[in-house]
């Protein structure tokens, strides 16, 4: 198994837990989707798999994770890694295509042709010398994804990075990613709050609580392989409409509402966006870019 989690639990106090007793598993190649309510703890396991969730005295984790062998840390540092995170992140004195290029400038390292290739993957060659400021919302993520993948990633995490975007522009770069991750053979972990995104892009689909415990794990079964399934949408949500989307939804949306003891209000992690905006410096240190 690439990617596996045992019994995996964390909280920043005790009285602050945010996940408790998860375990999972992912095979080579495959995606694996996290969905629930906000504050279920989905961004901090994206971290806590990454190996950049900051230590402090009061942090409490257990349990383990393994990514192809190796410890989270470890797997980071090998430089096979990349994060993309909601926000692109780009650098703004930078073009297009130095961005693109930046996780090769940090190794030390220069391929013109990947950069290329990866601009007209994305459909972003004649924007090549545009800075950030130049660029709509839409082209920012495309660049963002492109620059996740010069490196040729093994693991790529995924934080909603698809969330601020109409569905046009959703669409299109559904299809760039799963061009880019059948090219690299790349295995994806990707949080998101839209559980019809989670099934057209995933293997398998991952449910939390509120409580940080796993209510659901799905594996999806289709006559659509994932490249197929992004060039017809509405297809492949009718054939998982009933199995799939509606039990799905229905069981967050109960999860999301029901009515929390004060007791377990006051373990729990604050919402998603206090979690994003604590660890705002750790994701332009990162800048989706791969950790060596």
């Amino acid at each position: 198994m690439f990617l596996k989690g045992e019994n995996v639990s964390f909280g920043y106090t005790i009285e602050k837990i945010v996940l408790d007793g998860i375990s999972f598993a992912l095979h080579k190649s495959n995606t694996l989707s996290i969905v629930g309510a906000s504050g279920c703890g989905k961004s901090t396991l994206l971290r806590i798999i990454s190996g950049i969730l900051p230590v402090t005295k009061d942090n409490r984790l257990s349990g383990q994770i393994s990514i192809n062998g190796q410890t989270p840390d470890g797997y980071r540092k090998s430089g096979k890694l990349a994060f993309m995170f909601q926000e692109s992140t780009l650098m703004p004195n930078l073009t297009v295509k130095e961005n693109i290029a930046f996780p090769l400038k940090i190794r030390g390292t220069k391929d013109d042709k990947k950069v290329i290739d990866l601009l007209q993957t994305v459909g972003l060659s004649e924007y090549a010398s545009y800075l950030p400021k130049q660029l709509s919302g839409g082209m920012k993520t495309r660049v963002a994804l492109a620059r996740s993948f010069v490196t040729g990633p093994e693991l790529l995490l995924l934080d909603e990075p698809f969330s601020a975007l109409d569905i046009a522009w959703k669409s299109t770069l559904y299809i760039e990613l799963e061009k880019l991750r059948e090219q690299y053979r790349t295995t994806v972990v990707f949080v998101t709050h839209d559980v019809q995104e989670a099934l057209l892009l995933s293997n398998r689909v991952m449910v939390m609580s509120r409580a940080g415990e796993i209510k659901g794990n799905h594996e999806i079964e289709s006559s659509k392989s994932l490249i197929e399934r992004v060039h017809d949408i509405s297809g492949f949500m009718n054939e998982v409409y009933a199995n799939y989307l509606i039990p799905i939804q229905r069981s967050i949306m109960l999860d999301g509402n029901k009515k929390i003891s004060a007791r377990k209000e006051n373990s729990m992690i604050l919402d998603e966006s206090a979690t994003d905006a604590k660890y705002k410096i750790e994701d332009e240190k990162v800048d989706a870019i791969h950790i060596a």
